[in-house]
């Protein structure tokens, strides 16, 4: 055989088994690792460039493939949005009921035991002599029955029902929760990870806001849903008029007498401090125009005299 081809073969064989260890050392490490310089190959750039290549191909490959598990990851924590066509609508249903009753005590009684017939409870209350004011809550889903049976507590003189649709703000505000879940869950991960004091510093702080934020929903989410599950009514309720809790009211015929004595005799003074004020400034009034008539024309008579000497 000859000489140049024995040598051709074997710098191919050594060649081939160089770029080989190459490749099983880049399965164990992470980047681009060098190639070893292969001397007095005539095939050594064509190969090196295909070693290369090939190494650039497979990481490539590995950073797709951490990519899109990472994309799969994101997919799957994100919330689903609802769809409000299949979703259950969300009402907050209200009512004032005015009523007129014959005793203050009994319609409060039957009015805590109305409530307690539908489920419902007694947040506040308020009574006076001739009325009392009652806010009660009764679950939503015996709304409708409430409002049909609320005649037995007496004579309705005004019922009105309000009604507004919160399907909107009810799922918005449950995707904006689940969102600040998500990115709390993040900041605390990224707190694992800080490296150093001003790291650790800055996501403490987006931390500290986006908890706040998430509890600040929370309460909205409380507030919202609470009204929706159970409905507010209102109760009004008063007695007759001229009517309290002990019998009819009768006019005070004493303080009406005194209060006419009184007119009478406010209307007297008045009356005789209007005689004195025209006695007394009328006298002064009549006086005053005889002096002036004296100096003119009577006996000291400055104008008549004047009068003569013009003659």
């Amino acid at each position: 055989m000859d000489s140049n081809k024995i040598k051709k073969i074997f710098a191919i064989t050594f060649t081939a088994v160089s770029i080989g260890a190459v490749i099983v050392a880049n399965n164990k490490k992470t980047g681009f690792p060098e190639i070893p310089v292969i001397e007095n190959s005539f095939v050594q750039k064509p190969m090196l460039a295909m070693a290369k290549s090939s190494l650039r191909a497979e990481n490539s490959f590995a950073e797709g493939m951490i990519e899109t598990q990472m994309e799969d990851r994101a997919v799957m924590e994100a919330p689903a949005e609802p769809s409000l066509n299949s979703s259950e609508k969300k009402k907050i249903r209200n009512a004032d009921v005015n009523l007129q009753v014959e005793n203050l005590s009994e319609t409060f009684t039957a009015i805590e035991e109305w409530v307690k017939h539908f489920n419902g409870y007694i947040s506040s209350s308020h009574e006076n002599t001739s009325s009392i004011n009652i806010t009660a809550h009764i679950p939503a889903d015996s709304f409708d029955q409430a409002m049909e049976s609320c005649g037995s507590l007496g004579k309705i003189t005004n019922k009105s029902i309000n009604e507004r649709d919160v399907t909107d703000q009810y799922y918005d505000l449950n995707t904006r929760i689940e969102n600040k879940r998500i990115l709390v869950n993040k900041f605390q991960e990224y707190l694992k990870k800080a490296n150093n004091v001003k790291e650790i510093l800055q996501v403490e702080s987006q931390l500290a806001n986006t908890t706040a934020e998430l509890e600040n929903l929370h309460g909205q989410m409380n507030r919202m849903s609470k009204e929706i599950s159970f409905s507010q009514v209102h109760f009004y309720a008063q007695l007759p008029a001229s009517r309290n809790e002990n019998g009819i009211i009768l006019p005070d015929t004493k303080s009406e007498f005194s209060e006419f004595i009184s007119n009478i005799v406010n209307f007297g003074l008045h009356y005789v401090w209007s005689i004195l004020y025209i006695a007394i400034y009328g006298t002064l009034v009549v006086l005053l125009f005889l002096f002036i008539y004296w100096i003119c024309f009577g006996k000291l008579g400055l104008v008549r005299k004047l009068f003569n000497k013009i003659k």
